[in-house]
Order: C-alpha cells, then structure tokens, then sequence
C-alpha cells in the first residue's frame, strides 16, 4: 500500500499551469469520458500491434475506472467537442527508493483529426500534473509500430534518456 497522502486527486488539476499548454484543449479525464476513451483506445489497439492481448471497450471502461478509483492514475484527455486525444499514466513510490514518486504512461494517443501539436499539449500538461503529484520522474513508451524511431528522437528533445526495452510474449 502506499502512503498515506501521497498522492493528490487528479481534481487538483493545476488550472494557472494548464492554460501555458492549452487548457481550452486539455482537461482531466472524467468516468463520464471512459465511454469516448475506451473508442478512441480501440483505434490505438488496431495500430499499436497489441495482437497478443484483444481489445474489449468494456474491460477498457471497467480497468480505467478502477484507476481513477485508486488515486494513483493520472489521466487528460483533449477535447474540442470530441474526445481527439488521450493519455494517462500511474503513480507510485519507487520501489526501491519510497521516498521518490514517479510516473509511468500507460497510454498516450492522438487521433489524427485532432488539432496541431494536441499530443506534444497532453504530454507537457501530464508532466505538468504528475509533479503536482508529488512526481520526480516520468517514464515514456515508445512503440515500434507507432513510429518508434521517431518517437524516440521526440522524447530525447523533451528531455527523456533512453533506460530499458520492453518485449511481450503471448502465453
């Protein structure tokens, strides 16, 4: 379990910082965005190459929920009328250093009819956010189906080193 208060609703959502990186886009993700979320998730599965594990927009609801219940998720979504945009991630101490907090994405996506620079927006805004958490660090995937190298040269220029590859394996 992890201690107590660490960690900060995501209704904390820091409004001064939100509206430097475009707040009329971006807002914190809400139970009632699950439903849009869960759509547009089903599209990023489709292009991911999640081939292994199928997609169910139900379980997608129902796994996010619980999430948000935690109050270790943080997740923003942006929205011009529609959800166009998406990125969420989890909090928790470090496992070998509790006293420091960091993040970890577990989806970040932007559907290609959303504004310019909408995905480079969610990502600063869910850094801005996870140090209101208490955050001392951000981990960022990069998959090799979505632009892998280019995503890489992308999070080099926003200040991200390269630590570990990730491998799955159906069993």
């Amino acid at each position: 379990r992890h201690g107590e208060g660490f960690v900060r609703t995501v209704g904390s959502f820091d409004q001064r910082s939100a509206r430097e990186w475009g707040a009329d886009l971006i807002r914190p993700m809400t139970l009632d965005d699950l439903p849009e979320v869960a759509r547009l998730g089903a599209t990023f599965h489709a292009r991911a190459g999640w081939d292994e594990i199928e997609y169910n927009e139900a379980d997608c609801i129902a796994s996010l929920t619980r999430f948000m219940e935690t109050g270790s998720f943080i997740g923003l979504v942006a929205d011009d009328g529609h959800i166009v945009g998406m990125v969420g991630g989890i909090i928790s101490p470090v496992y070998f250093n509790y006293s420091h907090i960091s993040g970890e994405e577990l989806f970040w996506y932007v559907a290609d009819r959303a504004p310019q620079m909408t995905g480079i927006k969610l990502l600063k805004a869910m850094e801005s956010e996870a140090r209101t958490h208490g955050c001392r660090s951000w981990q960022m995937k990069s998959l090799d189906r979505l632009g892998g190298a280019r995503m890489v040269r992308l999070y080099e220029r926003m200040g991200y080193r390269k630590s570990e590859s990730l491998f799955i394996k159906e069993l």
